[in-house]
């Protein structure tokens, strides 16, 4: 009997129907996801005409996750027999789940296919063994949508829709989102709903939550995430922690930072999905509320988190832990370091089919945080020339002109990428779809990048159209940018006060950005007393932005000791200080054995100190030499090792990160493969 459109029900699975149920896998903005095709309740392959027990065996490795057998006997059967649909059918498995290799699996697979309709037709009838046919039409179109084919990936759930049940409904929605087919895709999410299978319910709740987020509805986005997370728990199920990342992220979009951080710690404990890694989560919130020590606890979790994850989705997110790594070290001061991390995340972008937005935001994230570190870097160069001798100043003079040239191709890059006015008024946007990964701390680059009058049209195009409570506070701290950078310092100083008024006390880096812009502007405008108390507040929140946006501290210097006048003249030499008699005090006293940088209010309050010990410089290079780091061994001059010790310790965040820090942060101490082992070595 030919089936045609008389569907049997599928019995068939492969080597992700396990796998599945760990998944769930969705996740919205940055990290809305895309389910597998399989469903959880598909039953084993049983043994079938024309498969051989060598075919079938081979299968069974590859679904039990025993993959270097499974290829090992998938590549003696096809050399065996070059026809051998199944032989190639598991190979396509093994590329896929093995090894993320997308093209090969794509290729054993479309060859699979055609060797079994080939042999078996295209529809299955009789005693032909129509549940490889079926689980091969659903494997192909799981790598389609991996390799972001969407319109191929529909025709193949049509296709499989057309020949067997139970039908695939509530899958339809990614792809159809991921095209821009908003109404379609909810059409698909809702009818998934009515499906009796839990698996349908799953995904068509978790595409409701990215569909409604990319559609720019985030009220809706926020009520279908919770109501995903709330359904798990209604009908007894585990929630997952994809849910709760997704539930977390629809918080940030309304600036609910407290009940993101909640959901995301619950997510860290919650059954772990293919997609998302809530310590990234964290770590990305810690560090927008500048809680350092926190920020560095979670990324130190990331790596093993990581690895729970599936081989063929342990990388999927490689390019998004770089960038959140590389925000950490740019705030940590580490410029050069998150540099090497932002070139790397340039150069291998991830795969966005299991993301739902626009991959140009993540290309324009990563190169504004490229263009941060490298300026960063070319301000510590110039630093440094400040403490070195007159003949050894040239070097590190070029040296920052080379790393500001850089920068400059980073700007270009980020000019190209915003060439459409409503990608660029997105970008604006914090926490909706076109701008859910942006750092809010890191968005008035913009300004520079674009220049002030681009800045003011885009921005206040998306102003005008964005009502949630709270989101004026954004806009006006991009104001104050445009004011401050177009020298209306006046205006820039009013604007960027009331930004940091009406800003939630979580936005600690932006509202310090904010400061450091009205401090030099009130400098520039004389208005001393206002510039004194936003440097101050400055130095209680990020003193490292100072360095980040180009910017000097008004001082009227004091020294006092030995060497207390050579210290402060190299000081003064260095960008981070300009002299002023209505500024702060820069106190210097340095004698032989120790020193004391302090930088002191008009009122006589203590802002920020750096203290200074020969004995302890003695026993580091002691240290370096016993570790044959023959650079660090030599000591500097006591002057200058002073100096340059002042500089880092004053406009350091309140947090110490060692190289070893750092180096944990890939997960390079853990067993198994990691692509992120090389991120910051």
């Amino acid at each position: 009997m030919k089936l045609g459109r008389a569907r049997r029900r599928l019995l068939a699975t492969t080597t992700a129907t396990a796998l599945a149920l760990s998944a769930l896998a969705l996740q919205l903005a940055p990290r809305l996801q895309a389910q597998t095709m399989l469903a959880p309740e598909e039953a084993a392959l049983q043994p079938d005409p024309g498969v051989t027990a060598q075919e079938m065996e081979a299968f069974e490795h590859a679904e039990a996750g025993r993959h270097v057998r499974a290829r090992e006997m998938a590549e003696k059967i096809v050399a065996r027999n070059a026809k051998s649909f199944a032989g190639h059918f598991v190979l396509g498995l093994v590329q896929h789940y093995a090894e993320a290799n997308l093209p090969a699996a794509l290729y054993h697979l479309l060859l699979a296919r055609k060797l079994y309709e080939q042999r078996w037709g295209k529809e299955p009838g009789g005693e032909q063994p129509w549940r490889w046919h079926a689980g091969l039409i659903k494997e192909l179109a799981g790598v389609y949508g991996d390799m972001e084919k969407h319109d191929e990936k529909l025709a193949l759930i049509a296709r499989y829709n057309e020949l067997y049940e139970p039908h695939l409904i509530a899958e339809r929605a990614w792809p159809l989102m991921k095209l821009g087919k908003y109404k379609e895709a909810r059409m698909a999410a809702e009818l998934g709903l009515t499906s009796d299978r839990s698996g349908q319910r799953v995904v068509a709740l978790n595409a409701l939550c990215a569909i409604e987020f990319e559609a720019g509805n985030d009220g809706a986005s926020y009520d279908a995430c919770r109501r995903a997370v709330d359904d798990a728990g209604t009908r007894g199920g585990l929630v997952s922690a994809v849910d709760l990342t997704n539930f977390a992220e629809a918080s940030r979009s309304l600036f609910k930072l407290d009940e993101a951080e909640r959901i995301a710690i619950e997510a860290t404990t919650a059954l772990p999905s293919w997609y998302g890694n809530p310590w990234m989560e964290l770590g990305e919130l810690y560090v927008r509320q500048g809680r350092f020590a926190e920020a560095l606890a979670a990324l130190r979790k990331m790596p093993e988190y990581r690895m729970q994850r599936p081989p063929h989705v342990r990388d999927v997110d490689r390019g998004e832990t770089r960038r959140v790594l590389s925000s950490f070290l740019l705030v940590m001061g580490k410029a050069q370091d998150a540099a090497e991390v932002t070139g790397r995340a340039i150069a291998a972008p991830d795969r966005r089919a299991h993301n739902s937005r626009d991959p140009a935001q993540d290309e324009t994230v990563i190169a504004l945080l490229d263009r941060s570190a490298r300026l960063s870097s070319a301000e510590l160069a110039l630093e440094e020339a400040a403490v070195l001798p007159w003949y050894a100043r040239p070097k590190q003079w070029l040296a920052a002109a080379a790393r500001t040239i850089e920068a400059r191709r980073s700007a270009a890059r980020i000019a190209k990428l915003l060439d459409e006015d409503e990608r660029l008024g997105g970008m604006f946007r914090i926490g909706q779809a076109s701008a859910a990964i942006m750092p809010p701390w890191l968005v008035g680059e913009l300004v520079s990048v674009l220049g002030p009058g681009v800045a003011k049209a885009a921005s206040e195009s998306a102003g005008k159209a964005d009502k949630r409570p709270g989101a004026s506070a954004y806009y006006d701290a991009i104001a104050a940018e445009v004011a401050w950078s177009s020298g209306q310092d006046v205006e820039a100083l009013a604007i960027a006060q009331r930004a940091i008024a009406a800003l939630g006390p979580g936005e600690v880096l932006l509202a310090a950005r904010l400061h450091a812009i009205a401090a030099d502007a009130a400098r520039r405008s004389e208005h001393w007393d206002r510039a004194n108390v936003h440097y101050d507040a400055v130095f209680q929140r990020d003193p490292g932005v100072l360095r980040r946006l180009g910017l000097p501290v008004a001082v009227r210097v004091r020294t006092d000791g030995t060497y207390g006048a050579e210290v402060a003249d190299m000081l003064e030499r260095s960008p981070r200080f300009v002299r002023s008699d209505s500024g702060l005090s820069l106190t210097v006293q340095v004698d032989r054995v120790s020193a004391r940088v302090c930088l002191v209010s008009p009122q006589g309050q203590m802002i920020s100190c750096a203290d200074v010990d020969a004995v302890e410089a003695s026993k580091a290079a002691a240290a370096a030499a016993a570790n044959k780091d023959a650079k660090a061994a030599t000591p500097a001059p006591w002057p200058e090792h002073v100096a340059r010790e002042a500089l880092r310790q004053l406009f350091a965040p309140r947090v110490d990160l060692s190289q070893t820090d750092i180096h944990s942060l890939d997960g390079q101490n853990l067993s198994g493969r990691d692509a992120l082992r090389s991120v910051l070595e």
